[in-house]
């Protein structure tokens, strides 16, 4: 089972009685191994899924979404190489999905996605995809969302 912390500005505290009682297994300056694992923020999910629907219906380009988010998360260098006969190498574009990341892995895919994008698609160059989404502006032709 997980244990959860709160930091502070000099350590990380237990959150919970499970939390609490696990650390009481180890004596004072006793060194333990913690991995540090920050949960998704769901609005950042549900905004690239927003961002990549905006793409997608500005676009003529990719025939489906899927085709669009393959593109973005190969060119965005998520991926994960494999070695084909006659030295042929293919790009397996790395999986996105909620249990496979957390919050810091998202963000950095999320961050080159945005830089991906005018990369595949220059008419997106100089714009910003982000802003335009959550304000709401023209580019979407839907209402602003809420980060």
């Amino acid at each position: 089972m997980d244990t959860y912390f709160a930091k502070t500005p000099e350590s990380l505290i237990p959150v919970d009685d499970f939390s609490r009682e696990a650390m009481q297994q180890y004596g004072d300056g006793e060194i333990v191994r913690v991995k540090l694992y920050k949960d998704r923020n769901p609005r950042h999910h549900r905004l690239f899924f927003a961002l990549l629907a905006c793409i997608f219906a500005n676009q003529e380009k990719y025939l489906s979404k899927e085709a669009l988010r393959f593109a973005i998360t190969v060119q965005a260098g998520w991926v994960d190489e494999i070695i084909l006969s006659g030295d042929r190498v293919a790009l397996k574009p790395k999986s996105i999905a909620w249990a496979r990341m957390d919050q810091h892995e998202f963000k950095n895919y999320y961050d080159a996605a945005l830089r991906a994008i005018p990369e595949l698609l220059p008419q997106f160059d100089g714009v910003d995809i982000e802003d335009m989404l959550i304000s709401g502006g023209e580019l979407t032709g839907a209402s602003a969302w809420s980060f």
